[in-house]
């Protein structure tokens, strides 16, 4: 059995939106900050080797729910707190809670991780030793399975799409050499109508990601209601191949 880690940040105002709260994909980074240290301490950082086969093979996000109760603003301290559980032959889990300083809570969320061969940009077998890892805490969520299965809805069943296009820039590749989770949940959000969100707040966000983008390919972000306040999203290449499946929810403050 392992502890808990936590890992504490200052919300800067360039991570602010005009409202003062923080923008989702800087949340997102805390996350995979948090989780990055906690995994250096534990043993398996970037890249992880497999002590009996030699194998090396990186972390990636597979999947990531994240549910709000509110957004930290400019100057709050954030605590992060993560702990792995749920470790599979070619996946592992790791949950997160969010709360400021005073204890006030922020958020909670669940991810999926797999690992890929570095160079041969393939999954590989999570190994043996980072198996023997276990928190002491139940899942955040509590048990089963947390995550949706993600489809997306059926053409002509809800208004049109909302779409934008983006260049992957050099600023978008993370240590794995393709686009980093959060950019993908940057370019979500961006193809989210205007006057639908404009004072409503995040309640939960949901991605599942399908396939890795590289640098200099160009994605579209398309957006479609699907109720009152809930978004499907996608973000996929020219030729229709889905990079990223997604979700939000919205309420009026």
């Amino acid at each position: 059995m392992i502890d808990p880690f936590l890992l504490e940040f200052s919300v800067r105002s360039y991570e602010c939106g005009a409202d003062g709260a923080i923008a989702v994909p800087h949340l997102l980074d805390y996350l995979q900050e948090t989780a990055s240290e906690h995994a250096c301490v534990l043993g398996f950082d970037h890249p992880v080797v497999d002590e009996k086969t030699g194998a090396r093979g990186a972390w990636v996000l597979a999947q990531i729910r994240l549910d709000v109760v509110r957004l930290p603003r400019w100057r709050d301290v954030v605590r992060v707190d993560t702990f792995p559980h749920g470790v599979r032959a070619l996946s592992a889990d790791r949950d997160f809670t969010v709360t400021l300083a005073d204890g006030t809570p922020c958020a909670l969320a669940t991810t999926r991780w797999m690992m890929m061969d570095p160079v041969a940009r393939r999954a590989v077998r999570v190994p043996a030793f980072v198996a023997a890892f276990d928190a002491a805490r139940a899942p955040v969520f509590g048990a089963g399975e947390p995550f949706a299965r993600l489809r997306p809805p059926p053409v002509g069943e809800t208004p049109p799409d909302e779409a934008r296009a983006f260049k992957v820039m050099r600023a978008h590749i993370d240590l794995n050499g393709h686009v980093n989770n959060a950019h993908y949940a940057a370019w979500m959000l961006e193809s989210l109508p205007q006057e639908r969100v404009s004072g409503a707040r995040l309640e939960k966000l949901e991605i599942a990601f399908r396939s890795e983008t590289l640098y200099g390919e160009t994605v579209e972000s398309s957006t479609r209601e699907t109720a009152p306040g809930e978004f499907f999203h996608r973000v996929t290449a020219p030729g229709g191949r889905d990079h990223v499946l997604g979700t939000t929810r919205w309420t009026r403050a």
